[in-house]
């Protein structure tokens, strides 16, 4: 069972979508029996430990379904979503201000340059191509979910966070109160 201080600390933390026990519990057993850590004489380090294996997991496997944003949150129109803050896992991210041609090149120079490093590097000489080229970037399209339900985002500001081709999906996101 989790510790009352740190279920606190969850729920203040991060209120929405809730963290399902049965996951918290879990988590908190692992720490105290593989990690030895003593959430009673280790409180910052135990949270700390809890607050990385939170934004490490799926949060399909550890929030409760239904907590984070509305279940119609795809047929509202013009509506706040919520006045709590939700955090939302990136599980899709696309550059829709540029062409498709234009990314297909930037990937495949990537690779090549990719491909040219690594033999630079077994045998030793250097690379003159020159560094590994990032995607053009202007506007990015997302899907962000709560752990149960999946919403399409789209920047209207650069996040510096998110880079195509750098950002794993999984990526958390800490939104705001927002609108549809």
């Amino acid at each position: 069972m989790a510790p009352p201080q740190v279920v606190q600390w969850v729920r203040q933390t991060y209120p929405k979508p809730r963290v399902a026990e049965e996951w918290l519990d879990a988590c908190c057993a692992w720490l105290v029996d593989d990690m030895n850590i003593n959430p009673d004489t280790q409180t910052d380090e135990f949270i700390t430990n809890v607050e990385a294996q939170l934004l490490e997991s799926n949060l399909c496997e550890s929030m409760v379904d239904g907590t984070g944003f509305p279940l119609n949150a795809m047929t509202m129109n013009n509506a706040r979503i919520g006045r709590t803050p939700i955090l939302v896992e990136v599980t899709s991210i696309t550059e829709i201000g540029h062409s498709a041609f234009n990314l297909h090149n930037t990937r495949q120079m990537r690779i090549e340059r990719a491909d040219l490093a690594g033999l630079a590097l077994e045998e030793g000489a250097e690379n003159d191509e020159g560094p590994i080229p990032n995607y053009p970037r202007t506007m990015l399209k997302l899907e962000v979910c709560d752990g149960s339900v999946t919403l399409p985002a789209i920047e209207y500001r650069a996040l510096p966070e998110l880079k195509l081709g750098e950002t794993p999906l999984g990526f958390k996101v800490w939104l705001p109160s927002i609108r549809d």
